[in-house]
């Protein structure tokens, strides 16, 4: 619960929701953007080096790194890539190849020009793995979901540090919320009535599942949960459903 508490501090979307809302031409939330995410195209930048850390005011790498960072939002469709983070990472780390490739000199403490030999892109990635940049990505945008879910969350009443109440302790439960879940997102009246009521409709929903009105009561909150995961871009969360419930 502290992850929780710690995490609630930052505030934002996800850089996939914002990506997409500047590629509908908010063009003035670009350049907060790519401020705001500084820190992580120094961070991908760094993880090239073994013993140093990139130089942001003198430093052509940075430069690179940023003008990746913008070729990544104008190219990113998030109907081809699991989330804009990930994405933005290949497109710097790409980019970095590039300049080292057209350099004639590497110190010892970079990448060794002979990594740059390889004839395939996979087997310049398998060897790029051992400077491997670890979670970073992925840190980021959990970040942002949890953010986000707990706006979300507020909306219906609902509070994200009580999320272990929320969950049924029992396996088959949890299988039965996810099921109503879903029914209800296949159920447009359903679903949108859920969104602007906060409320299920009863009558309607027991239409289409065959579970008693109480047990959808009792475990309102964790399906009201499962209904904003299953019908957003976290990546991170629906990962953990599939591999937790």
């Amino acid at each position: 619960m502290l992850f929780i508490s710690v995490i609630l501090n930052y505030t934002g979307e996800t850089a996939t929701r914002i990506v997409e809302k500047i590629k509908n031409g908010d063009k003035h939330l670009k350049e907060k953007f790519i401020e705001d995410y500084i820190p992580f195209i120094i961070k991908v930048i760094s993880s090239f080096y073994s013993s140093r850390i990139v130089d942001v005011k003198n430093s052509d790498e940075y430069s690179i790194g940023l003008m990746a960072f913008d070729e990544a939002i104008e190219k990113f469709d998030s109907g081809k890539s699991k989330g804009f983070l990930n994405f933005a990472q290949m497109v710097i780390r790409r980019r970095i190849i590039d300049y080292f490739r057209n350099i004639s000199s590497i110190s010892k403490n970079e990448i060794p020009f002979s990594y740059f030999n390889s004839k395939s892109e996979s087997d310049l990635e398998e060897k790029l793995n051992m400077f491997d940049i670890g979670m970073e990505a992925g840190r980021y945008e959990l970040i942002y979901e949890l953010n986000d879910f707990s706006r979300q969350l507020e909306s219906y009443g609902l509070n994200i540090r009580n999320l272990p109440e929320y969950i049924p302790k029992h396996k088959d439960s949890k299988q039965m919320c996810i099921h109503i879940a879903k029914k209800v997102i296949e159920n447009k009246n359903i679903y949108n009535k859920l969104k602007t009521k906060k409320y299920f409709q009863m009558k309607e929903l027991i239409k289409v599942i065959d579970v008693h009105p109480k047990t959808v009561e009792r475990n309102r909150e964790f399906i009201i949960c499962l209904c904003i995961i299953l019908e957003s871009d976290y990546v991170n969360f629906k990962s953990y459903l599939n591999q937790v419930f």
